[in-house]
């Protein structure tokens, strides 16, 4: 290898621009066969390193989001509008092109049964989040309590809650499913009160806003957190039958009719 090269690699590895070093060889090559401008490389040059780093930054923070899996692809195209009322393809989209409102710590909440693709749209706007370089996490309910009561005992609890507090999008799912204690709904109070006005939440629940006080706790924390949350806040109220139902009684469809088939 030509001793100009060496020291050129030697030099990126040195300021930490590994991928940079590991295509040096093919791209100087390319570069020897070519007449374009010496800015136009170097711009080509840098734009793989800023490419890299843009994935490895997404991918990054895609693991540390922990979104659920889903049985449809995490696109608009895979949600029925036109059965879901409450919300509609436009309002998603307004709010994934500008995420002013993630800046200016204002809260999304989605109310409705189950089934209705509360957590699907909520992952989504998160996913968008993330592709323009926010922090998210998702997180349940029922995981949460856990984490907020464990948090200083436990030193992963420690390190997770860390992330949390730190994000600038908590997707904090199925919101008065889990029953939690005085503590508990003290702490959740606590959490909520520090993101208020600092960061944004994406709240999703099946159960109205007079069933929550049953089990966050008591009336007063309950309205202590409504109040925080509900002060900045778009809330959408799903309607419509379950996509999970509509899946079963497709297969039941298809069961039957392949049964009237063989039949």
């Amino acid at each position: 290898m030509d001793t100009s090269l060496q020291t050129l690699r030697k030099q990126l590895m040195e300021l930490k621009l590994k991928h940079l070093a590991e295509h040096l060889g093919n791209f100087m090559l390319e570069a020897s066969c070519s007449d374009k401008p010496y800015a136009q490389f170097m711009q080509e040059f840098l734009s793989l390193e800023i490419r890299h780093r843009r994935t490895m930054s997404m991918d990054k923070r895609l693991r540390y989001a922990n979104f659920p899996s889903f049985d449809k692809p995490l696109d608009l195209n895979s949600y029925d509008f036109a059965k879901r009322p409450g919300v509609t393809k436009r309002q998603i989209i307004e709010l994934t092109s500008n995420f002013l409102w993630i800046d200016k710590a204002y809260n999304v909440l989605f109310l409705g049964g189950s089934g209705l693709g509360k957590s699907f749209l909520s992952c989504y706007i998160g996913y968008k989040a993330i592709e323009v370089g926010y922090n998210v996490i998702f997180v349940s309910m029922n995981t949460l309590a856990h984490l907020l009561k464990t948090e200083s005992v436990l030193s992963r609890s420690k390190t997770k809650m860390k992330r949390i507090r730190n994000c600038d999008l908590l997707i904090l799912d199925e919101v008065a499913n889990t029953v939690l204690d005085r503590q508990e709904g003290n702490l959740l109070f606590q959490l909520v009160s520090d993101f208020y006005q600092q960061a944004s939440l994406i709240v999703t629940s099946n159960k109205g806003f007079e069933d929550w006080a049953k089990v966050l706790g008591d009336n007063v924390v309950t309205a202590a957190i409504m109040d925080r949350l509900l002060h900045k806040c778009e809330i959408f109220n799903l309607g419509g039958d379950s996509w999970r139902m509509e899946d079963q009684q497709s297969i039941l469809r298809n069961l039957l009719k392949g049964g009237a088939h063989h039949g």
